[in-house]
Parts: C-alpha cells; structure tokens; sequence
C-alpha cells in the first residue's frame, strides 16, 4: 500500500498528492533506427506518440523486454544492443512514479514492415526532422536524434508534463 501526502501544484495551486512514497514502475522503450527515421506508435485515442516497449515479465532482462514488446506491438524482431537513455517520470495527478530505459536497435531485417498488432498503437516510421512535430510521451523527442550520432547513454531526470486536461 503506498501513501500519498498533499502537495500543492504549480498549475494553479490545486491540491495535488507526492507520488515520494509510490512504488517504482519499470519501463523498457526501444528506439527502433532505420536511416533517417526512427519507429513510434501513435495512439490515435489519446492523440500522442510513444516508442514500442513494455514491462518486464518476472525474471525477464531488461533489453528482452524492450525486444518481446516491440515484437508484440509492431511485429518486428529487433536486437536492442545498447541503453541510450534512462528517465523517471513522476506523474502526481495518476500518482505514479516510472523509471524508463530506453534501448537503440539497429540491428533488425530493415526489409520488414511493422504492423498494427494492438488496435490502439499504428506503428509509423518518422523521420528525424519529423520528431518535433508529434506529442511524444515522455517528451523525449528532442534527445532521441543523438541516438543515430552515436550518442551515450544520458539520464533525463524526471520528464513528467501535465497532460493539458490536468492543468
């Protein structure tokens, strides 16, 4: 059971509650790399974009995780090789606290074509001059062009945004 204490928001000093004491929920993104474009799925219903990934099973590795939800979520099977990054959100209004890593996968049959395995997530390769322009959740868009230079894995810090209906 986890406890929450009242807080005051920066949004108009509405009553809010810590999410300090809340459970710590693991995430595992993929940022799948093919040329100039990298893959999200849209979520249609919620009008945003999110990488392909998951929770772990019970005893399943990080990089597997982030390899099975991309498989069940576009159809492809990818080799996550590295961890980019690692992020925290920190959501006060849905009282969670998640903890994100997000792999880089290169290594995969470029050939294939993803596919909509989840009726709520259409996966879309999106070029990199292109990630500015979509709500990616968490607001990552901006770090994720690193990627394809090479880029080191970083720790974001929390990225957590109120959704504009939170406000």
């Amino acid at each position: 059971m986890c406890s929450f204490s009242p807080s005051l928001n920066a949004h108009g000093g509405k009553a809010m509650t810590s999410v300090d004491d809340s459970l710590v929920e693991l995430r595992c993104a993929v940022a799948v790399v093919r040329g100039d474009a990298v893959l999200l799925l849209q979520r249609p219903d919620r009008g945003d974009w999110v990488l392909p990934g998951g929770r772990p099973h019970p005893h399943e590795g990080m990089a597997s995780c982030a390899r099975r939800e991309t498989r069940e979520e576009t159809g492809l099977d990818v080799y996550p090789n590295r961890c980019a990054l690692v992020l925290e959100v920190n959501d006060p209004v849905e009282h969670r606290r998640i903890v994100e890593l997000v792999f880089i996968a290169e290594d995969f049959d470029t050939a294939a074509t993803p596919v909509a395995r989840e009726p709520d997530r259409r996966p879309v390769w999106v070029g990199w001059d292109e990630l500015r322009t979509v709500t990616l959740h968490p607001p990552i868009a901006g770090f994720l062009p690193d990627l394809r230079r090479g880029g080191y894995a970083r720790y974001l810090g929390n990225l957590w945004r109120p959704d504009p209906g939170d406000r």
